[in-house]
């Protein structure tokens, strides 16, 4: 890191730059040869692979820790991929982070509110319900306390469950940026092994204004997928649910397609309730469509959307289902479901291969059957009582994002048109992990008020790129024009645009002022 050429990189103490389990461990370099050292701790067996790759101004960090002692090494509390601590910078440091993406009717919202602190240690964290932006994003920006140039660092840690980062002081002369993974005395078996979540650590010059831009920048060009071999731009969306949830329908959604035609509409989505028994009851009946509301299945909805020039999608939320439903009645071997669970829901355990292999599948043959170019990734549960009901050590989250992640990876792989709207209850799985297998994030689930969704755009922008901050105009069944007007729709566009709801309850007059809107939207 010190040949970066920042002055911030050269007060970085010499060590290991990980922290796995108590003081006890002394890992000692043992190999090193271009990006790559290994690092072992002869008491025990571990070792760690550690793999540094440079992008311009930031440094990928990645690598794996594997036991090949005989016996199995118990206890392990701390499990950090990143401790670095920086010497000799008198001074105060200062921290921006935000809140996470939860949702809220009041003004301001909670949701992306911005923090700046200085002089303080800082420690940003997951919710202890597990979902990992659910109480604060994932990314923290620090600026030194020494530069003339605004010299900091952003960092960002590859994981999707529960997580910590923290900034703070060792003792007079010294402070210590750390992220890690929330584990309780896990155990590695003899030749086992857990990769390490890729630490995302760039620095930059400008002070704040430079290091939103460096964290932005950084982010679109080198985490967020490409489609069609050229970087993200918003596509403008129609998603029902907002306004019409269950009470959808095969002829109430061709009129709302027919008006979203006519605004300049993209992509036309039919979010839950496709199913039998709807949602939430039906989360499960991937295979059963709901044929009161399409008497014919969904393919004459997609055709006539597609008549129309719009692409089609529908939603999913894979991870979970309801007891009494298809997924769970054909796999119950597959799906969690502890005493105490709320609601009756079960949560798929994605970290058994065959859950893999059936989501794929699952999903699969609803994207070729359809055409689908668009789907939102719905996520509408807290993990960590599942995850505790499998293993209270915190260890199951290793496998379960492998087998996420291949997932997704897999998905987009063989369907490189189709495009993920992530989701989860809005904003609430915002990370790297996710940020790299998804087109936008669906931010929050509060789009009603115009005021708080612009409040929200502008405050995640700071943090992320514009594309992934999707959120829309809701229009309430028969609402019509009431409380819709230039400001309504202006106060969308600070991200990605969408549309929801009954917008064929309005005149032709709004429809074409708002197409006006959605034109200088695409332009832009």
């Amino acid at each position: 890191l010190s040949k970066l050429g920042f002055s911030l990189t050269g007060h970085i103490e010499q060590g290991t730059g990980f922290r796995i389990g108590d003081k006890t461990l002394d890992f000692l370099l043992n190999k090193s040869g271009g990006e790559m050292q290994i690092y072992e701790d002869k008491k025990t067996g571990l070792e760690v692979h550690r793999r540094i790759e440079v992008i311009n101004d930031t440094a990928i960090i990645s690598g794996h820790i594997i036991n090949n002692s005989p016996k199995t090494v118990q206890n392990i509390n701390i499990f950090e991929p990143l401790y670095l601590v920086f010497r000799d910078l008198p001074g105060q440091w200062k921290h921006i982070y935000a809140l996470g993406g939860s949702s809220e009717a009041v003004y301001p919202p909670k949701a992306y509110q911005t923090n700046e602190i200085r002089g303080k240690d800082i420690l940003i964290e997951s919710h202890p319900g597990g979902r990992s932006s659910n109480l604060h994003l994932p990314f923290l920006i620090s600026l030194s306390p020494e530069s003339e140039s605004g010299e900091g660092l952003f960092c960002a840690m590859e994981w999707s469950g529960t997580w910590y980062m923290t900034l703070r002081q060792l003792d007079k002369a010294r402070n210590v940026l750390s992220a890690g993974v929330k584990v309780k005395n896990i155990e590695l078996k003899a030749g086992e092994s857990l990769s390490m979540p890729e630490i995302h650590l760039g620095f930059f010059r400008g002070g704040e204004e430079g290091g939103t831009n460096a964290l932005r920048r950084y982010l679109y060009e080198n985490v967020c997928p490409y489609y069609n071999g050229a970087p993200v731009l918003p596509k403008v969306s129609y998603d029902h649910w907002f306004g019409i949830a269950n009470n959808l329908s095969f002829d109430l959604l061709k009129k709302q397609a027919s008006r979203a035609s006519e605004l300049g509409t993209e992509v036309f989505v039919v979010d839950a309730g496709w199913f039998r028994d709807g949602f939430p009851n039906g989360v499960g009946n991937w295979n059963l469509v709901d044929n009161e509301k399409f008497p014919d299945g969904l393919e004459p909805l997609a055709e006539y959307v597609r008549s129309l020039g719009m692409d089609f999608g529908i939603w999913f939320e894979i991870e979970r289902a309801n007891p009494g439903t298809q997924a769970i009645s054909e796999h119950p071997d597959w799906f969690v479901l502890p005493e105490e669970s709320k609601n009756n829901r079960a949560h798929l355990n994605l970290a058994i291969k065959d859950a893999q292999d059936w989501a794929i599948e699952t999903i699969g043959y609803w994207i070729k059957r359809l055409n689908l170019k668009w789907s939102r990734w719905d996520y509408n549960i807290d993990p960590m009582p599942f995850w505790n009901a499998v293993d209270p050590s915190g260890k199951i989250q290793f496998e379960y994002f492998k087998g996420l992640y291949r997932v997704l990876d897999t998905l987009m792989s063989e369907y490189p048109e189709w495009m993920i709207e992530s989701c989860a209850s809005g904003g609430r799985r915002i990370d790297t992990g996710t940020m790299k297998r998804a087109h936008t994030y669906w931010f929050s689930d509060h789009s009603e008020n115009p005021a708080i969704t612009r409040y929200m755009q502008a405050r995640a922008n700071r943090f992320m790129p514009g594309h992934l901050l999707n959120s829309s105009i809701m229009v309430k069944m028969g609402q019509g024009d009431e409380g819709f007007n230039d400001a309504a729709i202006l106060s969308r566009m600070l991200g990605k645009m969408a549309f929801d709801g009954d917008i064929a309850s309005w005149s032709p007059t709004l429809t074409s002022r708002a197409a006006e809107w959605v034109g200088v939207f695409k332009s832009i």
